[in-house]
């Protein structure tokens, strides 16, 4: 089984959860959602909208919840496949 932490959150940029866990932390915590989305994804999109911003309210909560991020990406690329 893979390891839930190197599973990707975002595919624009290609990150893993915990890359994107790491981007969090250390990112300004004055900085809003949208902006440090931007330096997760390296883009605008909204297809990982749901598992970022999950684990972005985690990482602030100091609280990771790894399955649950991880059903919310597997529920992103079932939907996403569906299109």
């Amino acid at each position: 089984m893979e390891n839930i932490e190197q599973k990707i959150i975002c595919e624009c940029a290609n990150r893993t959860i915990k890359e994107a866990e790491k981007i969090f932390y250390e990112a300004d915590p004055n900085l809003p959602y949208k902006k440090v989305k931007k330096l997760v994804t390296l883009c605008n999109k909204t297809c990982c909208i749901t598992p970022l911003m999950t684990l972005f309210k985690m990482v602030r909560e100091e609280k990771i919840d790894y399955d649950k991020i991880s059903f919310l990406i597997d529920e992103r690329d079932k939907w996403l496949k569906a299109q």
